[in-house]
């Protein structure tokens, strides 16, 4: 039962909520004006509003969760000491409120993950193209974050689809929201399609659940808990008769939740909606949407669904959806490094590049349900890690090509072509980006890679760990390629490129980013390996 000592353990979600409004009602006191002056002072208000909003929570998020400053119980009392102790009695929590949203410390790094996300997003469209309707733009951002929050710390089925469509439906707007453009509404209706097929599939997943619980309970049922992730994995560890249409749910589930983070064969609306979409949107939707699906399907599967794991070894027990992962894995390592290689078009070709980058990251997932000998916080620690650098990896590259795109109006692999004389700051973040994603060392791409392998090796998936080495080879190619035309190939013109202060200064946070934790990823591995997740929650 939600109680009012639970605010502060959704405060994040609160202002959100809040921070959205307001942008939406401030925009009323702008929009009167019709010249092309006043439509871009509306823009940059609204855009500031919501870059300024996101970074206070950013930052109240960060001190609610003790990770960078934890107050001392005998601290004096004071007013701003008092704020900081309210805040902190909200943090990290090994209890849900009401069995509905866990407020543990897998939330909150996803909080600061997607929150960071956002904020980094509203400053590459700070000087972005102006837009009719600039207020309900960026609350949509917002909007979809608040979902994607909502989706990382639920414990409970109608949490999980309600995050699911606050998170889709105002991307799906995002995405073809510039009208005029055929490649924005394309790219638009196609996300709204594949979207709506794999939330009804995602639903009737959890209406097998559902129909699984309440048979097996009996009766037992104590204040509608049949859909809690804890009572399904109580339930199922008694191993019921009804064991195969529990199998047949997490499938479906599964399926759905494969649709949302474009793991092969679910990825088809990926490419084109990558393309279409208005660029910033595109690194939002393949870094935030995707980190959010990611720790959703952790959740889901680890809390709801741990005694069908099986294993990913041969002969000991191989089964349950670690074998299932373990296939969508090694397609997705394979068609998406092997469909990347012909791309022309830079935004398809990284959105390829996403594609692969979800089979590295199932593997840390498998690695949760490795033999027992094995520490299986340690995949934990791997995926999480991987999601963050991940997110901040493909928020730089995507942000540089949207200076690129607002300088020479497209986005093809030969519009970079000469890009280092005629912006070497923007080349440089963009090559540190590409080298992060190709994992080269000393970046944090390298470390991911390199933990990720760790872990499945130590787990005893060592062939998929073998065909992600090869795959990372074979993706130097395409990666290669971006360097080479921006540092090779001759520039069509030598006009310099200008690239607004806003997106140079998301691409220089995101590769900062990039280099501290390639050579200092203790800064949150600590951190990162407080998540335990037990389906006690």
């Amino acid at each position: 039962m939600f109680e009012s000592s639970d605010i502060p353990r959704i405060l994040p979600e609160i202002l959100l909520l809040v921070l959205a409004l307001l942008v939406l009602g401030s925009d009323i006191f702008e929009r009167w004006g019709r010249t092309p002056e006043a439509q871009l002072e509306r823009v940059r208000s609204s855009a500031s509003l919501t870059a300024i909003g996101l970074g206070m929570i950013f930052v109240i998020v960060l001190l609610q969760s003790g990770y960078v400053y934890k107050l001392p119980a005998d601290a004096a009392d004071s007013f701003f000491i008092n704020i900081v102790r309210n805040l902190q009695a909200g943090g990290p929590s090994n209890t849900s409120i009401g069995g509905t949203f866990a407020t543990d410390d897998l939330t909150m790094i996803a909080r600061l993950t997607l929150i960071g996300a956002a904020l980094l997003t509203s400053l590459l469209c700070l000087d972005f193209r102006p837009t009719a309707h600039p207020a309900e733009f960026y609350a949509l951002i917002i909007f979809s974050t608040l979902g994607m929050c909502l989706m990382a710390g639920a414990s409970e089925m109608i949490m999980v689809y309600m995050g699911v469509e606050l998170t889709s439906i105002p991307l799906y707007i995002l995405a073809g929201y510039f009208r005029n453009d055929t490649r924005s509404s394309e790219a638009g209706m196609k996300y709204f399609l594949f979207g709506a097929l794999s939330s009804g599939i995602l639903l009737y997943g959890m209406s097998l659940a559902y129909g699984y619980t309440a048979s097996a309970a009996a009766g037992n049922v104590h204040a509608n808990d049949l859909t809690h992730f804890a009572r399904i994995a109580e339930l199922a560890g008694r191993g019921s008769a009804g064991t195969p249409l529990l199998t047949l749910a997490m499938i479906f589930i599964l399926v759905g939740v494969g649709y949302k983070i474009a793991v092969v064969p679910f990825h088809g609306w990926s490419p084109d909606v990558y393309q279409g979409a208005p660029t910033p949107i595109t690194a939002f939707v393949s870094t935030a949407s995707k980190t959010a699906g990611f720790i959703l399907l952790f959740r889901l599967l680890t809390v709801a669904f741990p005694s069908l794991a099986g294993s990913v070894v041969f002969g000991a027990g191989m089964g349950g959806w670690t074998s299932l992962l373990s296939f969508l894995a090694i397609l997705t390592l394979v068609i998406g490094n092997l469909a990347a290689l012909p791309q022309t078009n830079a935004k398809r070709l990284l959105a390829w590049s996403s594609i692969a980058h979800a089979g590295f990251l199932l593997l840390g997932l498998i690695a949760w349900a490795a033999p027992q000998a094995f520490d299986r916080n340690q995949g934990t620690v791997a995926l999480i890690y991987y999601l963050v650098v991940y997110t901040l990896t493909n928020l730089g590259g995507f942000g540089a090509l949207t200076a690129v795109a607002m300088a020479v109006g497209g986005d093809e692999i030969a519009d970079l072509n000469g890009l280092a004389r005629r912006n070497l700051p923007l080349a440089t973040l963009l090559t540190l980006c590409v080298l992060s994603l190709a994992g080269v060392p000393p970046l944090a791409g390298f470390f991911a890679k390199f933990y990720i392998f760790m872990v499945g090796w130590q787990a005893g998936a060592y062939w998929l760990v073998i065909a992600g080495l090869a795959m990372t080879v074979v993706s130097l190619y395409y990666y290669l390629r971006l360097l080479k035309a921006m540092f090779i190939e001759p520039p069509l013109t030598d006009e310099p490129i200008h690239a607004p202060a806003g997106i140079m200064a998301a691409v220089s946070i995101a590769t900062l980013g990039l280099i501290v934790l390639g050579l200092f990823p203790n800064l949150i591995l600590g951190v990162l390996s407080r998540v335990q997740v037990v389906a006690g929650l």
